[in-house]
């Protein structure tokens, strides 16, 4: 049974792995050139431009993100430790199907409250936007999640 549940977890885990490296290669070939590797303050420096951004409403986006982004480094560290214990549990000899089950629980649960705070960050931004500026930049998150 243990061994049953070890290689379905490996499978489904190569399929993921797989898939995440053939869009990485896809994206990066064709799409998104103007804006693939641009950190940070590029890409803000970028979305201000496109939303023609006033003086006020750079100083309240700072402000989200700078509350936003601390959040998601811990949310995102989380998760990286948790898809390592993932692996330590699949490496081993019996891997414990039980434990299996409670990782990946608390992955659903650290993915789920990433998604939260995305959302409640993006409706914060909106909140800052005129409604120009708002279709503008539900249309650049549109293009964003079209590309990955």
């Amino acid at each position: 049974m243990n061994k049953k549940w070890f290689l379905i977890v490996v499978i489904i885990l190569t399929i993921i792995n797989i898939s995440v490296l053939g869009t990485y290669t896809l994206r990066r070939r064709y799409h998104g050139r103007e804006n693939y590797g641009l950190g940070k303050d590029e890409h803000f420096r970028h979305l201000k431009r496109k939303l023609g951004l006033t003086n006020e409403q750079v100083v309240k986006v700072k402000n989200y993100r700078n509350k936003f982004n601390p959040k998601i480094e811990v949310l995102s560290k989380t998760i990286k430790e948790r898809r390592l214990n993932l692996v330590k549990e699949l490496m081993k000899e019996y891997p414990d199907s039980t434990n299996i089950g409670y990782i990946l629980n608390q992955l659903d649960s650290s993915h789920s409250a990433l998604q939260h705070e995305v959302v409640n960050h993006l409706l914060a931004e909106k909140g800052i936007f005129t409604h120009e500026q708002q279709e503008k930049f539900f249309s650049i998150v549109l293009k964003r999640c079209s590309e990955r």
